[in-house]
């Protein structure tokens, strides 16, 4: 009898054995595929974090990434449908949406304040704004470099006419930089920061010119149809994520900190330049950034989008501006989202 019952509980114990290995393949394919693009030249605490500590993956996505130099690069890709979301500026995103890609904004990372900085060779005799007229400036036209400096000179009383504009990816502005080839540049972290260590000082930046700027999540509008439950497994992962930063900064920073090559100290220094502010997802729906539904035209985000619009139909970047402004607006994830999460 004892033998029996032995024998009776071992098959029990393989037989659970045998069930709990079953369930692990079978979590492993319920994983919803999502392809994301990222910039490897900039600055993204959040997005390294999901990705180096699992979160994507504890919510049951699948992720593969593909890096990209910059924004403008994504969008070929996303109109081959080879990336599902794209993390890039403003910029792309309007161009993208207005040059026909069936893409829109999700909603905005992050709004950086002093990320975007004008610096300058104090040898050049450039202390101030006005100082510029003559100089060589590094900017990466058609994007927010250059509508920065246009912005800077029209404050300073200048025209792009009174300056020579010399057109360099951010990454070629520092070694042009040290080399003595422009005496200013107008750019983001990290390349900023790298010529500041060089000697070069800030004399303007996006917060003392008035302006915003920052980074937003794009999709492609079939997946963000058509994947509802995907998105909501994106968007809960993010949520957490910025969560997790609120209560641990340094264990946050620590993953995007290694990808650049950055001692925690130098990183820390480095965040703390660009005065970067996460929106959360009910402060998306706020005219702050996104807007209310229906009330998309009327949010601080959408007329600065505007205003790039603009500014890009002038430089020849796009033929036309969107006739439907409210459609490069995609809010519906966020809203599904925050009301399961309520439940």
């Amino acid at each position: 009898m004892i033998r029996a019952a032995f024998g009776v509980s071992r098959r029990l114990v393989l037989l659970a054995g045998l069930a709990l290995g079953l369930a692990a393949p079978a979590a492993a394919q319920d994983a919803k595929p999502i392809r994301i693009g990222f910039q490897t030249g900039e600055i993204n605490v959040l997005l390294s974090y999901a990705l180096g500590s699992g979160l994507f993956k504890k919510e049951g996505l699948d992720v593969s990434t593909k890096p990209f130099p910059a924004g403008p690069a994504m969008l070929p890709a996303l109109a081959g449908e080879e990336i599902d979301l794209a993390w890039m500026g403003e910029f792309p995103s309007v161009t993208g949406y207005a040059n026909g890609l069936p893409i829109a904004i999700l909603f905005m990372e992050r709004i950086d304040a002093t990320n975007v900085r004008l610096v300058a060779n104090p040898k050049a005799g450039i202390a101030t704004l006005q100082d510029l007229r003559g100089k060589r400036i590094g900017v990466a036209l058609g994007s927010t470099s250059h509508y920065h400096t246009l912005r800077a000179l029209a404050q300073a009383g200048l025209k792009a006419e009174d300056v020579t504009l010399v057109n360099l990816t951010p990454s070629n502005m520092p070694p042009a930089y040290v080399a003595g080839q422009i005496d200013a540049a107008f750019v983001w972290e990290p390349n900023v920061g790298a010529m500041e260590r060089e000697g070069a000082k800030p004399i303007a930046n996006t917060k003392s010119l008035g302006m915003i700027t920052g980074g937003v999540w794009v999709g492609r509008r079939a997946f963000m149809d058509g994947e509802p439950e995907t998105m909501r497994r994106f968007l809960k992962a993010w949520d957490q994520a910025q969560q997790d930063y609120k209560a641990n900064p340094a264990a946050v920073r620590a993953y995007d900190a290694k990808r650049v090559g950055m001692t925690a100290e130098q990183f820390d220094a480095l965040v703390e330049g660009q005065s970067v502010a996460h929106p959360t997802f009910r402060e998306t729906l706020t005219a702050d950034f996104l807007g209310a539904p229906g009330q998309e035209l009327d949010s601080r985000l959408m007329k600065h989008l505007q205003g790039i619009g603009g500014f890009l139909l002038e430089q020849k970047r796009i033929q036309a501006e969107p006739k439907d402004w409210p459609g490069l607006f995609d809010t519906k994830p966020i809203q599904a989202y925050l009301a399961s999460a309520s439940q």
